[in-house]
Order: structure tokens, then C-alpha cells, then sequence
């Protein structure tokens, strides 16, 4: 998945999505770790680890404004913000700006946050657009 589809994806999704989370991670440099367990069950476990840190955890990106300014810190530790929204007949939608960046629109605060890392990450030349994002 190219990173602009990502965006779009990220800027029409109406609610947060774990699949998307994974997304996200790997293209910021997390690394996925699946171990596999005998018996009967033939269960795995996966295992997510934070680019810097090595904490073991995938965090809720689409759903957590937290999470989706750990993003922005990867990008730009000592960037500085606004979010917006508005809500008309057809929802709410969010209104992020992120330093010098480019406005991002999408129905959350979180998925905004997102579409903003995204967007200044790319345009830093640090993402490459046809990044592989599958899982």
C-alpha cells in the first residue's frame, strides 16, 4: 500500500481500526515479532516493539490522541499544534495542523493526527510513497 493511500484511507475512515494501527507502526519503524506456540492450540503471539524505546506494544494511533502524538514526536519532537472540528448534517470533522504542515482533515482528533504525521513525515522525505504497509 502506497503511503498516499494510506492517507485516504486514514482521512475517510469514520472510526478507529487496529488494521490501520498496524499500518501506521511499520511505516514509523515498528517491528512486528510473531512467535508461535505448540500444542494442541498451534497459537502465536505477536509482539510489537517501539522503534526507539523497544517497548513491547502497538499503540491505539486512530483511536487515542496520545498515541497519535507519539507519531508527531517521531516526526518532529519540537513541533507545535492546533486541532479543530465542526459538525454539520453530514458529521463531525477534525481540523489538525501540525508546525508548518499542511491542514488534515479526517472524523476524529486521533485519525487527523494521523493523516498529519503521515503528510510531514512524507513531506520531510523520510516515507518513501510506495512504502510496503501490509500487513
Amino acid at each position: 500500500m502506497a503511503v498516499s493511500d494510506l492517507i485516504v484511507e486514514l482521512e475517510t475512515a469514520g472510526e478507529p481500526d487496529r488494521g490501520t494501527d498496524a499500518k501506521i507502526a511499520l511505516l514509523f519503524g515498528w517491528q512486528r515479532r510473531v512467535e508461535a506456540a505448540g500444542g494442541a492450540t498451534k497459537s502465536r503471539k505477536v509482539f510489537w516493539l517501539h522503534p526507539k524505546t523497544g517497548e513491547n506494544r502497538l499503540p491505539a494511533f486512530t483511536y487515542s490522541v496520545d498515541a497519535a502524538l507519539e507519531l508527531v514526536d517521531l516526526v518532529s519532537p519540537k513541533s507545535y499544534g492546533g486541532v479543530s472540528w465542526a459538525t454539520d448534517s453530514k458529521g463531525v470533522t477534525c481540523t489538525v495542523k501540525v508546525s508548518e504542515g499542511a491542514y488534515s482533515h479526517a472524523a476524529t482528533p486521533a485519525l487527523a493526527i494521523c493523516v498529519a504525521a503521515l503528510k510531514l513525515k512524507k513531506s520531510e522525505g523520510n516515507l518513501e510513497d510506495e512504502a510496503n504497509v501490509d500487513q
